[in-house]
């Protein structure tokens, strides 16, 4: 812990307690402190004490070979130690200790070595980048009382690097990562590795594949569980997987699964209580650990095979049902799946082929996790929403060596906040981050990842001596968000707030990469010019395939036009336009909101993000889990939802409002001026079949003279609120994708009600069957029919409103005026 966060962190207190002084009586401040005292060490001893020897790191030996029924994780991997401030702070390179726990060169395995950056330009520059000196300041102190873990140990120091931050973020050195192997550097004389890129978070050295048989009964149960007594046993017998049979006959054992100890709010974060009837492990389950001083083989993590084996259970094809799934599908009854998996296939093609994902294929990975409900439901920060969280990360199609099988990979990038948990912003292995059986929240929320196929943003790009690769240049805006998050920009705490969240960083460095592409275009001549003497060539199409594909998605970070500042001035740090020397920021004020509004809730953003993936003709994998492993009867899974969600009509409103403000594109302005040309046929037509009984408009009254006050008066009242009424209100927008019926549905309820209005705007109920009426209602529902068109058509409601003023002004104009006289036959 920092020297000077103990004394801070005592006048933190005693400010806090002379507040309390000055509002009760000294007394029974005296006793409430101290039994308010007693409760919180009480708690924070069940929380931070290891709720079973598993989480004693030396009840592992450092110096582990695998046997034969597992594999290591990584071909490098280790446990990082925080070296002490001063040696730290001597070296101008960024560097900690690691115990290798798995190597290529056995003598390495259990020996410590020093974990370095190559020193290359790249390398230099991004260290400068996120480099910082850390001082708490008094949220961070705040957010400590309130139990989050923060990185105490670095407070104080004068500057923290990336490795050093991922090493000392939490109080004990237990984390644990794999090497990326490209560009690694092995200096065995000086006991010295160097890497080229951040280090993967993983649970544990090994891995397994195994069929859970049930637990030990001849060993005790477990002391405290969720669900009635008596617990399950914290031993299980399992069977391995044998890869000659490709079945689970292999070895029987018994290996050491412990039942983690409550969380903040009672929750458990996993049980093994019916795992061995798990649907979800039907397929099998992954295990990751390592053997104690015992050599007891002990779960740290598990993942349902299933889930990842490259056979989805279900596929959707065509653009209409994958954009149902994505807005509906996807969380439908989310309660009730508690405890399975869904993997589903979504694909714009009348055919989506499986085939077409092939070892080595990279991936982008959008994750969304829901909320906890049931008994022991987790408090809402905002009455009828649950917020979740929202990540990227990178998949691949990797052949799993223990099957000899291709099977989805995904590992986070997790933009993360510091919290209680001690979840770690970083790179991040599924296996880690989701189910980690003390942190992971595979048992305890709904997970939704979605691993998207696009060609035109996975193909590395080569324009004679420029390389572009969309993939590696957003992993890299995403690990400098991640160094930010874990030292909190030098204050030492990264805390969620409208303009801070996961999502709204996860958007910057999304934003970021969008504007890293351009800037590479516009200072690169040679790309102008490879493109322009290459106009046929295939990556010259997957190239403008991205183009399109990036101005999608600014518009959707972008939906006003406008960038943030902070967001416009970071991009100008990153890409070296403004001086490095500057920091990065986040600005919260409700101006930068709104200007970003489209990702300040998750779910909106993910099913956005997705939705213009699948119109830019990607395939996309879904993989759902619903508080998958064991069975723990006093929580539910809750679907993440839209700003009071659960209200259903509330967000359904927002959302509909704010999808409507979107500007039509090209095409749509030429629906427009076919709307108005289908009405101005529609009065040729009437006129030539001798309806004498014609009136002026059933849009608006006629005793108006036509002039520019009139015209943008009925532009900004009668027009936009009616379409806002009739059109955006009612009708489902073009983005919901409903199912026809209920469209078909809508639609009638919609132009029922206008004809209605206009009916009782434009004559008294006495002249309900009159000649003129029923011309004006044929006129009111044709006018209808094609707003709806317009509005089906664009998904805007300036494009309706448009439409509904050029019908106006059509309608205004005297029956004698040339373009009238031109059509019409008086």
């Amino acid at each position: 812990m920092g020297r000077g966060l103990p004394r801070r962190l005592q006048q933190y207190r005693a400010e806090k307690s002379r507040r309390l002084h000055r509002a009760i009586a000294i007394a029974l401040v005296a006793l409430l402190c101290c039994w308010l005292w007693g409760q919180r060490s009480t708690a924070i001893a069940q929380d931070t004490a290891p709720a079973a020897r598993f989480a004693q790191l030396h009840n592992y030996p450092a110096k582990q070979l695998p046997s034969a029924e597992y594999l290591p994780v990584a071909v490098w991997s280790g446990r990082l130690i925080l070296p002490d401030q001063a040696a730290a702070e001597a070296d101008p390179m960024d560097w900690v200790w690691m115990e290798v726990h798995t190597s290529p060169d056995a003598n390495l395995i259990g020996q410590r070595v020093r974990l370095q950056w190559l020193d290359t330009p790249e390398n230099q520059a991004f260290l400068e980048l996120v480099t910082r000196g850390i001082q708490f300041d008094d949220k961070a102190i705040a957010s400590i009382e309130l139990g989050r873990i923060h990185p105490t140990r670095l407070d104080g120091w004068a500057k923290v690097g990336p490795l050093q931050s991922l090493a000392g973020t939490r109080p004990a050195d237990d984390m644990i990562v794999a090497l990326p192997e490209k560009g690694l550097q092995v200096d065995v004389a000086n006991s010295a590795i160097a890497i080229n890129a951040i280090p993967v978070q993983i649970p544990e050295r090994f891995y397994g594949l195994v069929k859970v048989l049930g637990p030990d009964e001849t060993q005790s149960p477990a002391t405290n569980c969720p669900g009635a007594q008596p617990c399950p046993s914290d031993y299980q017998r399992i069977q391995h997987f044998n890869p000659i049979t490709q079945t689970f006959d292999g070895t029987l054992e018994t290996v050491y699964w412990p039942q983690a100890a409550p969380k903040e709010g009672g929750v458990y974060p996993s049980t093994s209580r019916g795992l061995a009837d798990s649907s979800a492990g039907e397929a099998g389950w992954y295990i990751y650990g390592a053997r104690q001083q015992d050599g007891m083989f002990t779960v740290r993590a598990i993942a349902p095979r299933r889930l990842f084996a490259l056979t989805p259970q279900t596929e959707i094809t065509r653009p209409g049902p994958a954009l149902n799934y994505i807005n509906f599908g996807n969380w439908r009854d989310t309660p009730d799946r508690k405890g399975t998996i869904q993997s589903v296939l979504v694909s714009p093609e009348p055919t989506a082929d499986v085939a077409n994902w092939q070892v080595g294929d990279q991936l982008l990975v959008i994750h969304l996790f829901g909320g906890i409900g049931g008994d022991q439901a987790e408090p809402r920060s905002v009455p009828g929403t649950v917020t979740g969280h929202y990540a990227y990360g990178i998949g691949e199609v990797v052949l799993e060596p223990l099957t000899q099988m291709p099977r989805l990979q995904i590992i986070y990038n997790q933009v993360y906040s510091h919290n209680p948990q001690g979840i770690v912003a970083g790179r991040s292995l599924w296996a880690e981050y989701a189910g980690n059986l003390q942190r992971g929240w595979l048992g305890t929320r709904p997970i939704a990842d979605v691993l998207v196929k696009i060609p035109a943003l996975s193909q590395v790009y080569q324009f004679g001596e420029v390389t572009l690769n969309p993939f590696a240049e957003f992993q890299r805006e995403l690990v400098v968000m991640m160094a930010r998050y874990r030292t909190g920009d030098g204050t030492g705490a990264a805390i969620v707030t409208p303009a801070q969240s996961c999502v709204q960083d996860s958007s910057q460095a999304l934003y970021e990469t969008i504007q890293s592409i351009r800037n590479q275009l516009d200072t690169n001549p040679e790309v102008s010019e490879w493109l322009t003497s290459h106009p046929n060539d295939p990556q010259t199409q997957l190239f403008q395939k991205l183009i399109s594909l990036g101005q999608s998605l600014q518009r959707e970070l972008v939906p006003l036009g406008i960038a943030r500042p902070d967001w416009h001035e970071n991009a100008d740090v990153l890409e070296g336009i403004e001086s490095g020397d500057r920091p990065l920021t986040s600005s919260s004020n409700p101006i930068n909101n709104l200007l970003s509004w489209r990702t300040v809730i998750p779910r909106v953003a993910y099913d956005s993000i997705a939705t213009i993936l699948l119109e830019h003709r990607a395939e996309l994998w879904f993989l759902r889990t619903n508080q998958v492993g064991g069975q723990d009867p006093t929580i539910l899974p809750l679907p993440a939802t839209e700003l009071f969600g659960e209200y259903v009509v509330i967000p359904t409103v927002f959302s509909r409002v704010l999808e409507s403000l979107r500007w039509p594109r090209w095409y749509g302005w030429g629906i427009i001026i076919l709307g108005i040309l289908a009405v101005v046929i529609g009065e040729f037509l009437s006129r030539s079949d001798g309806d004498s009984q014609r009136t002026h408009s059933a849009i608006l009254p006629s005793n108006q003279s036509l002039s520019i006050k009139l015209a943008i008066k009925a532009r900004l009242t009668r027009a936009l609120l009616q379409e806002l009424a009739f059109r955006v209100l009612l009708l489902p927008h073009p983005t919901e994708a409903v199912r026809p019926v209920t469209g078909m549905i809508w639609a009638i309820t919609s132009l029922g009600l206008f004809v209605l209005y206009r009916i009782w705007r434009s004559r008294s109920q006495s002249q309900a069957f009159s000649p003129s009426y029923t011309f004006q209602t044929r006129k009111a529902l044709g006018f209808g029919l094609v707003a709806m068109v317009v509005y089906f058509s664009t998904g805007s409601l300036w494009a309706a409103a448009t439409y509904h003023w050029g019908v106006w002004l059509w309608e205004k104009l005297p029956a004698n005026s040339p373009p009238k006289a031109l059509l019409v036959k008086q």
